[in-house]
């Protein structure tokens, strides 16, 4: 049997700055809002904030000891997760980004997009936090950002991983060329 050696090199002593334990929490994270948020067509917030999910997200926004893949996808997954929490508060269903705002403000300002659906998914954040703060309805153009976001970051992570089940030579999919 073939080692990935993807998750196996983690284990490896001395291996570099990361601490792998809390990386894995934060994509357990990612993982599980991916899946509660599959049972919807948009992004909704009545998640349990402060207890499943706990960890500052807007702390690991530019995690810059991981590779290229990884960093973007934290990055990604916690804005979606960002942007959710903020729903949470738009829709009534509770407060909890709310003491955060602040923090996650001035974390999301430092964020580099690097590309033109980073810009969009950073836009609709910014307009969710807006309206948050200001206990307003969302608008059109958060509604909107909204669900283009369900679509390509929810909806896509699952068509991404289950693309890569056909086309990697490593689960027995055809080498891609």
């Amino acid at each position: 049997m073939e080692i990935n050696r993807q998750f196996q090199d983690l284990h490896i002593p001395g291996g570099g700055s990361v601490d792998w334990g809390l990386k894995q929490q934060v994509d357990r994270d990612i993982c599980l809002l991916y899946h509660q948020l599959a049972d919807y067509s948009y992004i909704m917030g009545d998640l349990y904030w402060g207890s499943v999910f706990a960890l500052p997200y807007w702390e690991y926004l530019d995690w810059r000891e991981l590779d290229d893949g990884d960093r973007t996808f934290i990055r990604d997954g916690c804005l979606v997760m960002l942007l959710a929490a903020a729903w949470e508060q738009i829709d009534g269903a509770g407060s909890f980004i709310n003491q955060h705002i602040p923090a996650c403000r001035a974390a999301i300002a430092r964020v580099e997009a690097d590309a033109p659906e980073t810009e969009k998914l950073l836009r609709a954040v910014q307009l969710a936090f807006d309206a948050a703060a200001a206990g307003s309805e969302s608008g059109r153009e958060l509604d909107e950002l909204s669900a283009w976001v369900h679509v390509h970051y929810v909806r896509g992570y699952f068509e991404r991983t289950a693309a890569e089940f056909r086309s990697n030579p490593y689960f027995g999919g055809p080498a891609v060329g």
